[in-house]
């Protein structure tokens, strides 16, 4: 039986009592236990409760945060390890600091066990510097996690820095929740008479034995969550819906459902709440650390917590209008741009019900009798059931298979866009459109006619727009040096570089990393003439199925001789959720079940 020992100092005020302990007795051991706080407060009054029933079980939420290494670190991701702690620190609170060599000592001797530990910022702080910064001094080899509005330490309860929660990957249930230990001063080293209660309860776990106590109160810095006060789902929660999510939930378009009225976010509250929390929704995988961008359809610290709260209380209605049922957004186009000036098709095409489909080449002349500069191009595929994406390239095995210089491409879920102002491509006569189409079996047999709409310039513009890609000819010729062996989890891609010009200064515009299923990350950096680096674009949890063109807010000038370098790294483990056969080594191929590591880059060379 479950028991909880509660402490007060002045027993006769009503709300007075706190929890102090959680604890089962049990016949495995003696059980004892002293009060460290009461050196330091006089008068405390004690008393215990038994639960009318059981607790109902905590199930660890499923968190996607990035480290202070730009690492993604999903909670629910080690599901082959044992157990899963995150510990709560303060970048300003010294008892946090002073606690690391607890923490080190702990890591070193559970994790051969199969105990997975996280540190979690509790700072409330848009960049991850401090962290980055804080972990370097303290000589921290742990992952550091970035909770930006403290989404986290919410989902979680925390109350305090040094807060210690241990879930079972059997079943992601906490099993203990509270202090590292009864230090009240972690400058002070431990004692025989410590009460070592982490290190007791991780012990306890793996042995199979019930963790007692399950819950003691944590000694460090406040842990307070920002709140928002009075949310309205007219003033607060509609707009963040209508500038965030129904650009893809619409009729008839690519999202699960329509957000066309508060009745059908309510009903889908809980599955929202889960979607947003975990960072798949909205479908945006740029590190908000590094550059800025456009078309960034993600949420806001601010945008998240005040959902997630509205959420939390049971997304009430409120008074107001339903301004996504009075507003709905207008009904997407054929062509998102308007009417093409010319368009060009592939064959019909059928497609098999199963198995895997070869990419498919077509070449397709250009309607046009003269050169031509094109504003836009604009693919449009008929059945966006089964066409996993589209390059369309100038038609000769000289331009790398559109490696070098694809023209316009697809895929699922990309916004199209005319090209950067003031820029634009030349299409000479002639030329011949090679289609490379990649199509993705339904279980139905089916059928697609992909076009692409071309939209003149009415003249020549200031300058050309390239589009040229970072990638390693040697992997992609034959697949030399590209061997991801059976199981690994996070084994890095070759190295891709590009440099766009030796000789002008260019401008950058549009970069898009592209994997298969067991990419995992993707980072873009340039390295200038002087050697110095910056970071461009930083993907730390890359989803196949989102292969987004990362559009930069400012065009970026580079100086001639930079470089663009490219590194990422492969998941080949079970723990990849979309992994095909983690048991086979997987080396360079088109088909999703191979692998690529090319880095799309749009820029124009300056005069």
């Amino acid at each position: 039986m479950e028991h909880i020992l509660q402490s007060t100092t002045t027993p006769g005020t009503p709300g007075s009592w706190t929890d102090l302990l959680t604890f089962t007795v049990t016949n495995t051991a003696d059980h004892g236990w002293f009060d460290s706080a009461s050196q330091i407060v006089p008068r405390r009054f004690y008393r215990l409760v038994r639960p009318g029933a059981p607790r109902a079980p905590f199930y660890a939420p499923d968190l996607n945060l990035v480290d202070h290494l730009d690492r993604s670190q999903p909670l629910l991701y080690p599901s082959h390890k044992r157990a899963v702690v995150l510990i709560l620190i303060g970048t300003t609170c010294t008892n946090s600091a002073a606690s690391v060599p607890s923490i080190k000592a702990l890591r070193d001797r559970f994790g051969p066990q199969g105990v997975v530990f996280h540190l979690v910022g509790a700072d409330n702080t848009p960049s991850r510097t401090n962290l980055f910064h804080w972990a370097t001094n303290h000589t921290v080899d742990l992952p550091v996690l970035h909770d930006p509005g403290l989404l986290a330490a919410r989902a979680l309860g925390a109350v305090a820095t040094t807060e210690c929660f241990a879930f079972s990957t059997t079943n992601w249930t906490q099993f203990y929740r509270g202090a590292l230990d009864d230090r009240l001063d972690f400058n002070q080293p431990p004692t025989g008479f410590t009460q070592s209660y982490l290190s007791n309860a991780l012990a306890q776990f793996i042995a199979g034995q019930t963790v007692t106590p399950s819950r003691t109160p944590a000694q460090g810095c406040a842990v307070e969550p920002p709140a928002f006060a009075n949310i309205s789902y007219a003033t607060n929660i509609a707009p963040i819906l209508q500038s965030k999510c129904v650009r893809c939930h619409t009729p008839g378009n690519i999202g699960t459902f329509a957000m066309t009225n508060y009745s059908v976010v309510s009903n889908l509250a809980a599955s929202i709440r889960y979607e947003v929390l975990s960072r798949r929704m909205p479908p945006w995988h740029a590190d908000p650390q590094y550059g800025s961008f456009t078309n960034d359809t993600s949420l806001t610290a601010d945008q998240l917590n005040t959902l997630v709260q509205w959420l939390n209380g049971g997304a009430p209605r409120g008074s107001g209008p339903d301004p996504l049922a009075d507003n709905p957004p207008a009904p997407v186009p054929d062509w998102p741009l308007g009417t093409p000036d010319a368009i060009v098709r592939i064959p019909l095409q059928s497609i098999p019900a199963t198995g895997p489909i070869a990419y498919r080449y077509f070449d397709v002349p250009t309607p046009f009798t003269t050169n031509v500069w094109l504003r836009a191009a604009v693919v449009r595929p008929i059945n966006r059931r089964v066409v996993h994406h589209v390059l369309v390239y100038f038609g000769t095995n000289s331009t790398l298979m559109g490696l070098d210089g694809f023209f316009a491409g697809y895929v699922p879920g990309a916004e199209q866009v005319p090209y950067p102002e003031g820029t634009g491509k030349l299409v000479p006569s002639g030329t011949l459109f090679r289609f490379q189409m990649h199509y993705t079996a339904t279980g139905e047999t089916e059928s697609d006619q992909t076009e692409l709409g071309l939209y003149l310039s009415p003249a020549p513009p200031a300058a050309e727009l390239q589009t040229k890609s970072a990638f390693d000819a040697l992997s992609f010729f034959g697949g030399l040096f590209y061997s991801i062996p059976p199981g690994a989890a996070d084994h890095p891609a070759i190295t891709a570089q590009l440099t766009p010009s030796t000789t002008k200064d260019v401008l950058l515009y549009e970069l898009s990393p592209h994997m298969h299923f067991r990419g995992s990350r993707f980072k873009y950096e340039a390295v200038y003439p002087d050697n110095s680096r910056e970071v461009l674009l930083n993907v730390p949890r890359y989803d196949f199925e989102w292969q987004t063109l990362y559009r930069l807010t400012t065009p970026k000038r580079l100086p001639a001789g930079t470089r663009i370098v490219c590194t990422g790294a492969f998941d080949n483990s079970p723990q990849n959720r979309r992994n095909p056969n983690p048991a086979v080594t997987v080396t360079f191929g088109e088909q999703t079940n191979d692998e690529m590591f090319i880095g799309y880059v749009n820029y124009s060379i300056l005069p």
